[in-house]
């Protein structure tokens, strides 16, 4: 048998990308995004860490109407890619129905 070295099982340690991503602009659903074309967006880079993945992202809060609440980003941008869903409710972007309804 061949023995380990001690920097680990042959992980490469020349990696310089990031885990985290930075955005400048939700993916968002319109009825997340609400009526008022100009809505005011604050943005916490690397503030929120995502429900599906776990990794560190850009997360943005926002109100989309005068007598609203505050939404925000629950998942990461390359999640909703992935699952060509809204960041805040995780509707399908294309039909507007739930994710989990679609799946099955």
């Amino acid at each position: 048998m061949h023995t380990q070295d001690k920097s680990g099982f042959g992980v490469a340690h020349d990696f310089h990308g990031s885990l985290k991503e930075d955005a400048d602009f939700p993916i968002l659903c319109e009825t997340c995004l609400g009526e008022n074309p100009y809505v005011r967006m604050q943005r916490d880079r690397n503030g929120k860490e995502c429900h599906i993945c776990t990794r560190a992202y850009t997360g943005f809060r926002w109100k989309p109407g005068p007598k609203a609440r505050y939404k925000g980003t629950v998942i990461c941008q390359q999640c909703a890619k992935l699952k060509n869903v809204c960041q805040t409710c995780l509707f399908d972007l294309e039909c507007g129905t739930s994710c989990w309804v679609r799946v099955e």
